[in-house]
Protein backbone atom coordinates (compact mmCIF):
# COMPACT_ATOMS: atom_id res chain seq x y z
CA UNK A 1 0.00 0.00 0.00
CA UNK A 2 1.85 3.14 -1.46
CA UNK A 3 -0.81 5.38 -0.26
CA UNK A 4 1.26 7.98 2.14
CA UNK A 5 -2.17 8.62 4.15
CA UNK A 6 -2.18 4.75 5.26
CA UNK A 7 -0.68 4.30 8.19
CA UNK A 8 0.23 0.26 8.57
CA UNK A 9 1.24 0.49 12.17
CA UNK A 10 -2.44 1.19 12.79
CA UNK A 11 -3.10 -2.35 11.80
CA UNK A 12 -0.17 -3.72 13.04
CA UNK A 13 -0.59 -2.90 16.28
CA UNK A 14 -3.84 -4.71 16.11
CA UNK A 15 -2.68 -7.86 14.23
CA UNK A 16 0.27 -8.06 17.07
CA UNK A 17 -2.30 -8.01 20.12
CA UNK A 18 -4.41 -10.46 18.23
CA UNK A 19 -1.38 -13.18 18.33
CA UNK A 20 -0.23 -12.68 21.91
CA UNK A 21 -3.44 -14.57 22.29
CA UNK A 22 -6.10 -14.19 24.87
CA UNK A 23 -10.11 -14.42 24.34
CA UNK A 24 -10.80 -11.60 21.55
CA UNK A 25 -13.70 -13.00 20.35
CA UNK A 26 -15.98 -9.77 20.54
CA UNK A 27 -12.48 -8.03 18.32
CA UNK A 28 -13.72 -10.85 15.88
CA UNK A 29 -16.65 -10.81 15.55
CA UNK A 30 -16.93 -6.70 14.74
CA UNK A 31 -14.54 -6.72 12.32
CA UNK A 32 -14.03 -8.86 8.81
CA UNK A 33 -10.48 -8.98 6.27
CA UNK A 34 -11.88 -6.12 4.09
CA UNK A 35 -11.44 -3.57 6.90
CA UNK A 36 -7.98 -4.38 7.04
CA UNK A 37 -6.23 -1.69 3.71
CA UNK A 38 -3.08 -3.87 3.50
CA UNK A 39 -3.73 -7.03 1.95
CA UNK A 40 -1.26 -8.73 3.57
CA UNK A 41 -2.65 -7.74 6.99
CA UNK A 42 -5.92 -8.86 5.82
CA UNK A 43 -4.84 -12.41 4.68
CA UNK A 44 -3.52 -12.46 8.56
CA UNK A 45 -6.85 -11.55 10.04
CA UNK A 46 -8.53 -13.48 7.69
CA UNK A 47 -5.77 -16.46 9.25
CA UNK A 48 -6.41 -15.50 12.56
CA UNK A 49 -9.96 -15.64 12.74
CA UNK A 50 -10.03 -19.50 11.04
CA UNK A 51 -7.25 -20.40 13.87
CA UNK A 52 -9.48 -19.18 16.65
CA UNK A 53 -12.65 -20.54 14.53
CA UNK A 54 -10.96 -23.90 14.67
CA UNK A 55 -8.73 -24.35 17.47
CA UNK A 56 -9.93 -21.37 19.73
CA UNK A 57 -6.84 -19.67 19.67
CA UNK A 58 -5.16 -17.15 17.69
CA UNK A 59 -1.73 -17.37 18.99
CA UNK A 60 1.08 -16.63 16.33
CA UNK A 61 2.21 -20.33 16.10
CA UNK A 62 -1.00 -21.38 15.41
CA UNK A 63 -1.71 -18.65 12.82
CA UNK A 64 1.34 -19.29 11.46
CA UNK A 65 0.72 -22.93 10.62
CA UNK A 66 -2.64 -22.08 8.77
CA UNK A 67 -0.80 -20.16 6.05
CA UNK A 68 -0.48 -21.53 2.95
CA UNK A 69 3.03 -22.06 1.22
CA UNK A 70 1.98 -19.75 -1.23
CA UNK A 71 1.37 -17.19 0.76
CA UNK A 72 4.34 -17.47 2.80
CA UNK A 73 6.66 -17.75 0.00
CA UNK A 74 5.00 -14.61 -1.88
CA UNK A 75 5.15 -12.53 1.62
CA UNK A 76 8.77 -13.18 1.60
CA UNK A 77 9.16 -12.20 -2.24
CA UNK A 78 7.45 -9.31 -1.55
CA UNK A 79 9.01 -7.73 1.30
CA UNK A 80 12.37 -9.85 1.58
CA UNK A 81 11.34 -10.95 5.47
CA UNK A 82 9.78 -14.25 6.10
CA UNK A 83 6.33 -14.56 7.48
CA UNK A 84 7.38 -15.93 10.67
CA UNK A 85 9.84 -13.30 11.44
CA UNK A 86 7.19 -10.19 10.76
CA UNK A 87 4.52 -12.24 13.03
CA UNK A 88 6.90 -12.05 15.52
CA UNK A 89 7.41 -8.51 14.91
CA UNK A 90 4.27 -7.77 15.40
CA UNK A 91 3.71 -9.17 18.74
CA UNK A 92 6.78 -7.75 19.76
CA UNK A 93 5.99 -4.19 19.35
CA UNK A 94 2.33 -4.14 19.67
CA UNK A 95 1.05 -1.00 22.65
CA UNK A 96 -2.17 -3.24 22.85
CA UNK A 97 -3.34 -6.34 25.16
CA UNK A 98 -6.95 -7.85 25.56
CA UNK A 99 -8.25 -4.70 28.01
CA UNK A 100 -7.27 -1.99 25.40
CA UNK A 101 -7.59 -3.62 22.03
CA UNK A 102 -11.61 -2.16 21.58
CA UNK A 103 -9.28 1.23 20.83
CA UNK A 104 -7.16 -0.56 18.06
CA UNK A 105 -9.99 -2.51 16.68
CA UNK A 106 -11.81 1.09 16.13
CA UNK A 107 -8.58 2.48 15.04
CA UNK A 108 -8.38 0.46 11.73
CA UNK A 109 -12.17 0.47 11.11
CA UNK A 110 -11.50 4.52 10.98
CA UNK A 111 -8.67 4.24 9.13
CA UNK A 112 -10.81 2.19 6.15
CA UNK A 113 -13.68 4.17 6.05
CA UNK A 114 -10.88 7.42 5.87
CA UNK A 115 -9.18 5.67 2.76
CA UNK A 116 -12.47 4.50 1.64
CA UNK A 117 -14.18 8.22 1.89
CA UNK A 118 -10.90 9.25 0.32
CA UNK A 119 -11.50 7.28 -2.68
CA UNK A 120 -14.73 8.23 -3.38
CA UNK A 121 -14.48 11.52 -2.96
CA UNK A 122 -11.58 11.43 -6.10
CA UNK A 123 -14.03 9.41 -7.99
CA UNK A 124 -16.68 12.25 -7.26
CA UNK A 125 -13.96 14.84 -8.86
CA UNK A 126 -13.50 12.77 -11.81
CA UNK A 127 -17.16 12.03 -12.32
CA UNK A 128 -17.96 15.83 -11.53
CA UNK A 129 -15.56 17.11 -14.04
CA UNK A 130 -17.38 14.65 -17.02
CA UNK A 131 -20.18 16.58 -18.83
CA UNK A 132 -22.16 14.09 -19.58
CA UNK A 133 -22.43 12.51 -15.97
CA UNK A 134 -26.00 12.40 -14.56
CA UNK A 135 -25.01 15.22 -10.76
CA UNK A 136 -28.84 12.86 -9.57
CA UNK A 137 -27.44 9.49 -10.36
CA UNK A 138 -24.06 10.91 -9.45
CA UNK A 139 -25.51 12.31 -6.00
CA UNK A 140 -27.61 8.97 -5.01
CA UNK A 141 -24.62 6.58 -5.31
CA UNK A 142 -22.45 8.85 -3.20
CA UNK A 143 -24.65 8.80 -0.47
CA UNK A 144 -25.80 5.29 -0.98
CA UNK A 145 -21.64 4.54 -0.37
CA UNK A 146 -20.83 6.84 2.32
CA UNK A 147 -23.81 5.48 3.91
CA UNK A 148 -22.28 2.19 3.71
CA UNK A 149 -18.88 3.79 5.35
CA UNK A 150 -20.92 5.30 7.97
CA UNK A 151 -22.98 2.30 8.88
CA UNK A 152 -19.11 0.05 9.51
CA UNK A 153 -18.00 3.36 11.60
CA UNK A 154 -21.26 2.85 13.80
CA UNK A 155 -21.05 -1.25 14.18
CA UNK A 156 -17.93 -2.00 13.57
CA UNK A 157 -18.24 -3.31 10.23
CA UNK A 158 -20.94 -6.22 12.01
CA UNK A 159 -22.32 -6.90 15.07
CA UNK A 160 -21.92 -10.71 16.57
CA UNK A 161 -24.90 -12.34 15.19
CA UNK A 162 -24.12 -16.26 16.67
CA UNK A 163 -24.79 -17.04 20.14
CA UNK A 164 -24.69 -20.42 21.96
CA UNK A 165 -28.44 -21.58 22.84
CA UNK A 166 -27.43 -21.11 26.36
CA UNK A 167 -26.30 -17.50 26.21
CA UNK A 168 -30.02 -16.82 23.74
CA UNK A 169 -31.75 -18.65 26.51
CA UNK A 170 -30.17 -16.18 29.52
CA UNK A 171 -30.80 -13.32 27.50
CA UNK A 172 -35.01 -14.21 26.96
CA UNK A 173 -34.90 -14.91 30.87
CA UNK A 174 -33.42 -11.75 31.54
CA UNK A 175 -35.73 -9.95 29.60
CA UNK A 176 -38.47 -11.93 31.15
CA UNK A 177 -37.38 -10.82 34.56
CA UNK A 178 -37.01 -7.23 33.46
CA UNK A 179 -40.18 -7.58 31.97
CA UNK A 180 -41.69 -8.50 35.03
CA UNK A 181 -40.43 -5.32 36.93
CA UNK A 182 -41.78 -3.38 34.15
CA UNK A 183 -45.36 -5.10 34.63
CA UNK A 184 -44.83 -6.72 31.68
CA UNK A 185 -43.27 -4.03 29.03
CA UNK A 186 -40.26 -5.42 27.04
CA UNK A 187 -40.30 -2.70 24.89
CA UNK A 188 -40.43 1.05 24.25
CA UNK A 189 -43.82 1.99 25.74
CA UNK A 190 -46.67 3.34 23.88
CA UNK A 191 -48.54 5.12 26.06
CA UNK A 192 -51.77 3.37 25.42
CA UNK A 193 -51.89 1.00 28.43
CA UNK A 194 -53.94 -1.63 26.56
CA UNK A 195 -51.74 -1.62 23.61
CA UNK A 196 -48.63 -1.85 25.92
CA UNK A 197 -50.02 -4.73 27.65
CA UNK A 198 -50.96 -6.92 24.24
CA UNK A 199 -47.18 -6.42 22.87
CA UNK A 200 -45.16 -5.42 25.18
CA UNK A 201 -44.46 -2.33 23.98
CA UNK A 202 -42.67 -1.62 20.67
CA UNK A 203 -40.19 -3.79 20.45
CA UNK A 204 -36.23 -3.34 19.57
CA UNK A 205 -35.69 -4.88 15.93
CA UNK A 206 -38.62 -4.59 14.84
CA UNK A 207 -40.63 -3.35 12.24
CA UNK A 208 -44.21 -2.00 13.02
CA UNK A 209 -46.78 -1.32 10.73
CA UNK A 210 -49.66 0.95 11.34
CA UNK A 211 -52.16 1.14 8.34
CA UNK A 212 -55.33 3.56 7.56
CA UNK A 213 -57.39 5.15 5.00
CA UNK A 214 -56.51 8.86 4.56
CA UNK A 215 -57.73 11.42 7.65
CA UNK A 216 -57.99 8.09 9.85
CA UNK A 217 -55.06 9.47 12.24
CA UNK A 218 -52.10 8.32 11.41
CA UNK A 219 -50.02 10.87 11.84
CA UNK A 220 -51.78 11.94 15.42
CA UNK A 221 -51.14 8.13 16.42
CA UNK A 222 -47.52 8.40 15.34
CA UNK A 223 -47.08 12.10 16.94
CA UNK A 224 -48.72 10.62 20.36
CA UNK A 225 -46.59 7.69 20.61
CA UNK A 226 -43.68 9.38 19.74
CA UNK A 227 -44.57 11.89 22.95
CA UNK A 228 -44.69 9.33 25.05
CA UNK A 229 -41.73 6.98 24.60
CA UNK A 230 -39.78 10.53 24.54
CA UNK A 231 -41.27 10.82 27.89
CA UNK A 232 -39.79 7.70 29.43
CA UNK A 233 -36.23 8.52 28.46
CA UNK A 234 -35.57 6.94 24.81
CA UNK A 235 -34.86 9.07 22.27
CA UNK A 236 -37.26 9.48 19.36
CA UNK A 237 -36.73 10.10 16.08
CA UNK A 238 -39.64 11.12 13.54
CA UNK A 239 -39.10 11.33 9.44
CA UNK A 240 -42.01 13.47 8.35
CA UNK A 241 -41.99 13.03 4.69
CA UNK A 242 -45.54 14.91 3.77
CA UNK A 243 -45.40 17.29 6.43
CA UNK A 244 -43.21 20.34 7.63
CA UNK A 245 -41.98 20.05 11.01
CA UNK A 246 -43.35 23.71 11.95
CA UNK A 247 -46.60 21.53 11.37
CA UNK A 248 -46.28 18.22 12.90
CA UNK A 249 -44.55 20.39 15.86
CA UNK A 250 -48.26 22.30 16.24
CA UNK A 251 -49.69 18.82 16.27
CA UNK A 252 -47.77 17.79 18.73
CA UNK A 253 -48.02 20.82 21.23
CA UNK A 254 -51.72 20.45 21.17
CA UNK A 255 -51.52 17.01 22.09
CA UNK A 256 -49.27 18.26 25.35
CA UNK A 257 -51.78 20.95 25.81
CA UNK A 258 -54.49 18.44 26.05
CA UNK A 259 -52.78 15.99 28.28
CA UNK A 260 -52.64 19.20 30.64
CA UNK A 261 -56.57 19.39 30.30
CA UNK A 262 -56.72 22.50 27.91
CA UNK A 263 -57.49 21.88 24.42
CA UNK A 264 -55.64 23.63 21.83
CA UNK A 265 -56.79 22.73 18.25
CA UNK A 266 -53.40 22.84 16.11
CA UNK A 267 -54.92 23.60 12.63
CA UNK A 268 -56.26 26.79 14.92
CA UNK A 269 -52.55 27.46 16.29
CA UNK A 270 -51.69 26.67 13.06
CA UNK A 271 -53.97 29.51 11.71
CA UNK A 272 -53.19 31.90 14.39
CA UNK A 273 -56.28 31.60 15.82
CA UNK A 274 -56.04 30.83 19.33
CA UNK A 275 -57.59 32.48 22.40
CA UNK A 276 -55.14 34.16 24.40
CA UNK A 277 -55.88 31.41 27.32
CA UNK A 278 -55.13 28.96 24.89
CA UNK A 279 -51.97 30.35 23.60
CA UNK A 280 -50.91 30.31 27.39
CA UNK A 281 -51.83 26.81 27.50
CA UNK A 282 -49.73 25.59 24.86
CA UNK A 283 -47.02 27.82 26.20
CA UNK A 284 -47.00 26.35 29.86
CA UNK A 285 -47.50 22.47 27.68
CA UNK A 286 -44.17 23.60 25.88
CA UNK A 287 -41.95 24.54 28.49
CA UNK A 288 -43.40 21.55 30.53
CA UNK A 289 -41.96 19.29 28.27
CA UNK A 290 -39.28 21.17 26.30
CA UNK A 291 -36.76 18.58 27.21
CA UNK A 292 -38.39 15.59 25.11
CA UNK A 293 -35.97 13.82 23.07
CA UNK A 294 -37.39 14.24 19.91
CA UNK A 295 -35.94 14.66 16.53
CA UNK A 296 -37.79 16.01 13.31
CA UNK A 297 -36.87 15.65 9.86
CA UNK A 298 -39.24 17.00 7.40
CA UNK A 299 -37.19 16.42 4.27
CA UNK A 300 -39.34 14.77 1.20
CA UNK A 301 -38.70 12.40 -1.32
CA UNK A 302 -36.15 10.44 0.86
CA UNK A 303 -35.04 7.23 -0.47
CA UNK A 304 -33.96 3.91 2.24
CA UNK A 305 -30.38 4.95 1.67
CA UNK A 306 -31.11 8.73 2.28
CA UNK A 307 -33.36 7.60 5.52
CA UNK A 308 -30.24 5.30 6.77
CA UNK A 309 -27.82 7.97 6.35
CA UNK A 310 -30.01 10.34 8.52
CA UNK A 311 -30.68 7.91 10.76
CA UNK A 312 -26.90 7.51 11.36
CA UNK A 313 -26.59 11.20 12.01
CA UNK A 314 -30.19 11.13 14.58
CA UNK A 315 -28.02 8.46 16.38
CA UNK A 316 -25.25 10.56 17.14
CA UNK A 317 -27.25 13.53 17.71
CA UNK A 318 -29.25 11.82 20.13
CA UNK A 319 -26.26 10.01 22.08
CA UNK A 320 -24.86 13.47 22.57
CA UNK A 321 -28.02 15.13 24.22
CA UNK A 322 -27.77 12.35 26.72
CA UNK A 323 -31.30 10.16 25.20
CA UNK A 324 -30.08 7.24 22.84
CA UNK A 325 -32.19 6.62 19.64
CA UNK A 326 -34.47 3.86 20.45
CA UNK A 327 -37.92 4.43 18.46
CA UNK A 328 -37.84 5.91 14.16
CA UNK A 329 -40.97 6.68 13.44
CA UNK A 330 -41.92 7.15 9.61
CA UNK A 331 -44.90 8.86 8.03
CA UNK A 332 -45.54 7.78 5.49
CA UNK A 333 -44.67 4.48 3.41
CA UNK A 334 -46.13 6.32 0.47
CA UNK A 335 -43.89 9.13 0.10
CA UNK A 336 -40.52 6.89 0.65
CA UNK A 337 -38.55 7.44 -2.90
CA UNK A 338 -37.84 4.05 -4.29
CA UNK A 339 -34.58 3.20 -6.46
CA UNK A 340 -34.34 2.47 -9.81
CA UNK A 341 -33.77 -0.70 -9.24
CA UNK A 342 -37.31 -1.78 -9.97
CA UNK A 343 -38.51 1.26 -11.79
CA UNK A 344 -42.00 0.82 -12.61
CA UNK A 345 -42.93 -2.11 -10.89
CA UNK A 346 -44.80 -0.79 -7.27
CA UNK A 347 -45.17 -4.27 -5.44
CA UNK A 348 -41.40 -5.07 -5.99
CA UNK A 349 -40.96 -1.33 -4.78
CA UNK A 350 -42.69 -1.23 -1.59
CA UNK A 351 -41.51 -4.74 -0.85
CA UNK A 352 -37.30 -3.13 -1.52
CA UNK A 353 -38.36 -0.17 1.19
CA UNK A 354 -39.83 -2.49 3.54
CA UNK A 355 -36.69 -4.93 3.75
CA UNK A 356 -34.71 -2.12 4.16
CA UNK A 357 -36.58 -0.81 7.48
CA UNK A 358 -36.85 -4.19 8.57
CA UNK A 359 -32.68 -4.21 8.11
CA UNK A 360 -32.46 -1.05 9.68
CA UNK A 361 -34.39 -2.11 12.74
CA UNK A 362 -32.59 -4.96 13.17
CA UNK A 363 -29.03 -3.56 12.29
CA UNK A 364 -29.16 -0.06 15.04
CA UNK A 365 -31.55 -1.61 17.51
CA UNK A 366 -34.53 0.25 16.59
CA UNK A 367 -38.18 0.08 16.87
CA UNK A 368 -39.06 1.42 13.36
CA UNK A 369 -43.03 2.47 12.99
CA UNK A 370 -43.83 2.57 9.45
CA UNK A 371 -47.03 4.70 9.26
CA UNK A 372 -49.06 3.51 5.54
CA UNK A 373 -51.69 5.09 3.62
CA UNK A 374 -54.45 1.83 2.54
CA UNK A 375 -55.67 1.63 -0.73
CA UNK A 376 -59.47 2.37 -1.65
CA UNK A 377 -60.20 -1.30 -1.95
CA UNK A 378 -61.75 -0.84 1.76
CA UNK A 379 -64.50 1.50 1.03
CA UNK A 380 -65.95 -0.58 -1.46
CA UNK A 381 -67.13 -2.83 1.75
CA UNK A 382 -70.07 -2.24 4.15
CA UNK A 383 -67.87 -2.74 7.23
CA UNK A 384 -64.99 -0.49 6.47
CA UNK A 385 -62.38 -1.50 8.93
CA UNK A 386 -59.20 -2.48 7.28
CA UNK A 387 -58.03 -6.25 6.79
CA UNK A 388 -54.49 -7.67 5.84
CA UNK A 389 -56.31 -8.50 2.45
CA UNK A 390 -55.93 -4.66 1.46
CA UNK A 391 -52.52 -5.25 1.93
CA UNK A 392 -51.82 -7.27 -0.55
CA UNK A 393 -50.76 -5.24 -3.69
CA UNK A 394 -48.34 -3.73 -1.43
CA UNK A 395 -45.33 -5.72 -2.06
CA UNK A 396 -43.63 -7.51 0.91
CA UNK A 397 -44.94 -5.52 4.05
CA UNK A 398 -47.52 -8.52 5.65
CA UNK A 399 -43.83 -10.63 5.43
CA UNK A 400 -41.70 -7.99 6.33
CA UNK A 401 -43.12 -6.46 9.23
CA UNK A 402 -43.37 -8.29 12.61
CA UNK A 403 -46.59 -6.45 13.35
CA UNK A 404 -49.22 -4.85 11.53
CA UNK A 405 -52.22 -2.64 12.81
CA UNK A 406 -54.98 -0.92 11.52
CA UNK A 407 -56.33 2.11 12.73
CA UNK A 408 -60.54 2.60 11.97
CA UNK A 409 -62.93 5.53 12.83
CA UNK A 410 -66.25 4.87 12.31
CA UNK A 411 -67.12 8.72 13.03
CA UNK A 412 -65.02 9.77 10.17
CA UNK A 413 -67.25 7.96 8.18
CA UNK A 414 -70.28 8.94 9.53
CA UNK A 415 -69.25 12.62 9.23
CA UNK A 416 -69.32 12.41 5.48
CA UNK A 417 -73.06 10.33 5.83
CA UNK A 418 -74.95 13.40 6.95
CA UNK A 419 -78.85 13.14 5.86
CA UNK A 420 -80.86 15.90 4.28
CA UNK A 421 -83.75 14.90 6.35
CA UNK A 422 -84.70 16.69 9.49
CA UNK A 423 -86.17 13.99 11.66
CA UNK A 424 -83.03 11.56 10.42
CA UNK A 425 -80.11 13.59 11.25
CA UNK A 426 -81.44 14.27 14.78
CA UNK A 427 -81.05 9.80 14.85
CA UNK A 428 -77.56 11.20 12.96
CA UNK A 429 -76.48 13.61 15.39
CA UNK A 430 -76.94 11.34 18.58
CA UNK A 431 -74.82 7.99 16.46
CA UNK A 432 -72.75 10.75 15.67
CA UNK A 433 -71.95 12.33 19.17
CA UNK A 434 -71.81 8.45 20.16
CA UNK A 435 -68.51 7.45 18.62
CA UNK A 436 -67.34 11.17 17.67
CA UNK A 437 -63.89 10.19 19.83
CA UNK A 438 -64.14 6.55 19.39
CA UNK A 439 -61.12 4.92 17.61
CA UNK A 440 -60.06 1.25 17.22
CA UNK A 441 -56.00 -0.01 16.37
CA UNK A 442 -56.67 -3.18 15.26
CA UNK A 443 -53.29 -6.00 15.91
CA UNK A 444 -53.76 -7.94 12.49
CA UNK A 445 -50.89 -9.48 12.56
CA UNK A 446 -48.05 -10.16 15.63
CA UNK A 447 -45.19 -12.29 16.13
CA UNK A 448 -45.02 -12.63 19.24
CA UNK A 449 -48.81 -12.32 20.27
CA UNK A 450 -52.02 -12.57 19.76
CA UNK A 451 -54.00 -10.67 17.33
CA UNK A 452 -56.79 -8.26 18.95
CA UNK A 453 -58.46 -5.01 19.18
CA UNK A 454 -57.65 -1.97 21.04
CA UNK A 455 -60.23 0.79 21.96
CA UNK A 456 -59.17 4.12 21.80
CA UNK A 457 -60.01 7.60 22.96
CA UNK A 458 -58.97 9.79 19.72
CA UNK A 459 -59.72 13.81 19.76
CA UNK A 460 -58.17 14.33 16.11
CA UNK A 461 -58.33 18.00 16.33
CA UNK A 462 -55.85 18.52 19.42
CA UNK A 463 -53.94 15.49 17.62
CA UNK A 464 -54.76 13.24 21.05
CA UNK A 465 -54.63 9.50 21.17
CA UNK A 466 -55.35 7.87 24.70
CA UNK A 467 -56.46 4.82 26.39
CA UNK A 468 -60.48 4.21 26.02
CA UNK A 469 -62.27 4.71 29.36
CA UNK A 470 -63.14 1.92 31.02
CA UNK A 471 -66.70 0.37 31.89
CA UNK A 472 -65.54 -1.19 35.32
Amino acid sequence: MNDPAFVPEIEQNLLGAILSGGDHRPTLARLTPEHFVEPAHAEIYRLACAAQEQYGTTTMPTVFKLASPEFVQGFTDRTGTSLGSYLSGLVSSTPFDSRNIKGGAKAVVSQWARLGLKAEAEALTAAASDPSTNPAELARAIVARTDEIASHLRTGGRTNTRQTFLEAAQDALTASIEAKSRKGLTGITSGLIDLDRATGGLQRRDLILIGARPSMGKTTLGTSIARHAAASGVGVGVFSLEMDSAKLAARMVSDLAHAERTRVPYMDMIAGHLTDEQETAAALALEKYAGLPILLDDASGLTIAEIRAKTETMMDEAQDRGAPLGLLIIDHLGKVKPSARYAGNRNNEVGEITDGLKALAREYELAVVLLSQLSRQVEARDDKRPLLSDLRDSGNIEQDADAVMFLHRQAYYLERAKPEKYDERIEWEAELAAVRNQGELAIAKQRNGPCSTIDLFIDVACSAVRNAARSY
